[in-house]
């Protein structure tokens, strides 16, 4: 499990997922529980002797705090480390391009890492763009760090973190970006489906993605992103979960693939700005001897 390249896409990254996925350049709507209201039930008003007022009776309050979400078959197939082949379509349906991002679109890659732990699921992304096409470089076309436009590709990561809103599985968080807080939640459906929406603070829709999780340790993604209405991307995400060995060892193989520097690794966030953080820390392990 996000959340594109100009300003609405770029907040978002998955998948997610899956976030969750997120990825947004890709971390569900919600069912909240409610303690439903004691009503005395009417007596009528006769003469006769009445049965005394009958309380509705509520359900156990649910302990969010005790939730674990691994009790949960989407959860259970969604934890663990991931990796998939990606395209990002525009408005129109072709590619998306950016110059704000100078990389391919059509074809490129993601790995994501996400843990559930109890009742809260952490995610950490990084998506790596393959170098754009020498043919469409020219001198006003300049990438990001010290790479050449049409040699060198790039990368982004992305952070997400949800926690369980009820005991049906289903979780909510924010997520910060560009100055703005968003409202990300996440509704199981059934045992092989998730539904994960991201609005606007005005409570819009900017994003709705669904994830369909057979039972083969693979994951399908698709998401569309709108903006005051308005269709704004298309994603489609195919992923396949992976050992963490083999995680960090495709991750190796797609940088030498695309030439990306290793100055950049992890070195940019979603908005394209310089991330600020090592690998090591966006993935909370030491990857030093990897």
């Amino acid at each position: 499990m996000p959340i594109s390249n100009y300003l609405i896409p770029t907040l978002l990254c998955v998948s997610a997922s899956i976030l969750i996925g997120c990825n947004n350049d890709n971390t569900n709507s919600t069912t909240t529980n409610t303690d439903p209201a004691v009503v005395d039930t009417p007596t009528a008003d006769t003469d006769t002797e009445q049965d005394p007022p009958i309380l509705a009776v509520a359900d156990d309050e649910c302990d969010l705090d005790n939730v674990q979400l691994l009790d949960f078959t989407p959860w259970q197939r969604e934890n663990g480390y991931w990796v998939g082949d990606y395209t990002l379509l525009g408005a129109d349906g072709t590619p998306q391009v950016s110059s704000r991002w100078p990389y391919q679109y059509d074809n490129y890659q993601g790995f994501i890492h996400l843990e559930v732990i109890g009742n809260t699921i952490k995610q950490r992304n990084v998506f790596l763009y393959p170098p754009k096409k020498a043919e469409l470089c020219d001198e006003t076309t300049m990438a990001l760090g010290n790479g050449i436009c049409g040699i060198n590709g790039n990368e982004k990561i992305f952070s997400a973190d949800q926690k369980a809103t009820d005991c049906d599985g289903n979780l909510s968080g924010p997520f910060e970006s560009f100055g703005m807080t968003l409202d990300t939640n996440t509704t199981l459906i059934g045992d092989d489906t998730v539904l994960y929406q991201v609005r606007m603070p005005d409570g819009g829709i900017m994003q709705n993605q669904l994830t369909t999780l057979p039972p083969n340790d693979t994951r399908v993604r698709t998401a569309q992103g709108f903006f005051n209405g308005n269709p704004t991307y298309a994603s489609y995400y195919r992923e396949r979960k992976v050992t963490e060995a083999e995680f960090f060892q495709l991750l190796a193989a797609a940088r030498a693939e695309y030439n990306i520097l290793e100055t950049d690794y992890c070195g940019y966030d979603n908005t394209n700005q310089p991330s600020q953080t090592t690998c090591d820390d966006h993935f909370g392990l030491d990857l030093s001897a990897e």
